[in-house]
């Protein structure tokens, strides 16, 4: 699950107020991601995100936020074991903060035992609506929404709203390839559509090293082109087309009647490679109306 605490790490370097903010209601004036500390035991993790936020009234304050996909007994340890250590460092008020990504019976905001009682905020993503982020929520939660109530019918709004958004073209970026590797938790054809239609954009996020590792259009580009050496005329014929239902569902019935005329395993190859990089459904037409 690496991958997903990666990805929700690129989200928090470039949206950490706004989530901050939203989800905890604190008046974030400007924050700052802390470097973690030296590792004197093996307990510190990339999911342990530290961060040292400035109030509207100048006040600073610690926030300490660790994101789980699942659910584990030892999470509320960890977050005294993090709290604890950066509080040592640091002499101010302190907020301790659990993401859940997925659903879990088991999941509670306090801890306790014979000596210690323990009591955090707990967020569960799961239990949040899809609607209520589209409709007016910050763009910055939106990479969460395929995880939230009714996020699989709000996904490509979702995704619409970013691409549209006036965030800066980095900060887009990485919300929407964070957007399609959360999405995986949900079904493996998400990423794979968020993929297709917005790699333009995607391979300039830092997490888009997960995207390849993870294969989720490489494995598709492999295969059109592995295809095409073997002059597989129908093979490619048919891997354009199901390219083209991932990217341009909508696309007119009479283009996808010529691509099945296409005879040409050169013109194919153009053609593949058109699909592969089109941002729209007309890049695609012009190309098959020449052929």
């Amino acid at each position: 699950m690496q991958q997903y605490d990666i990805a929700t790490k690129v989200l928090m370097e470039s949206c950490r107020d706004e989530i901050i903010h939203h989800l905890l209601d604190l008046p974030v004036r400007e924050s700052v991601l802390l470097e973690p500390l030296p590792q004197e035991t093996a307990s510190l993790k990339r999911s342990d995100f530290p961060v040292m936020m400035t109030d509207e009234n100048g006040q600073k304050g610690l926030v300490i936020i660790e994101v789980q996909t699942e659910w584990k007994r030892s999470v509320p340890l960890n977050l005294i074991d993090y709290r604890t250590r950066y509080l040592l460092k640091h002499d101010v008020k302190a907020t301790s903060v659990v993401l859940l990504l997925r659903p879990s019976g088991a999941a509670t905001d306090l801890y306790e035992d014979d000596e210690i009682r323990f009591r955090f905020r707990l967020i569960r993503i799961y239990d949040l609506e899809a609607r209520d982020f589209i409709e007016g929520g910050p763009v910055c939660m939106l990479p969460f929404v395929p995880l939230m109530k009714g996020g699989a019918e709000a996904l490509d709004q979702a995704e619409a709203i970013i691409y549209g958004s006036e965030k800066t073209r980095p900060e887009k970026a990485d919300m929407l390839t964070t957007m399609a590797i959360l999405s995986g938790l949900i079904s493996r054809d998400m990423p794979a559509k968020l993929v297709a239609r917005r790699k333009d954009i995607m391979i300039e996020s830092a997490a888009y090293e997960i995207i390849k590792k993870e294969g989720f259009i490489e494995g598709m580009e492999r295969g059109m082109e592995q295809g095409m050496e073997r002059g597989m005329g129908k093979g490619a014929r048919g891997m354009i087309l199901k390219m083209l239902e991932v990217k341009f569902p909508d696309m007119d019935e009479d283009i996808r009647r010529k691509i099945q005329e296409i005879e040409n395993i050169e013109q194919l190859n153009s053609l593949a490679e058109i699909v592969i990089l089109a941002s729209n459904p007309e890049e695609v037409i012009r190309e098959v109306e020449r052929k």
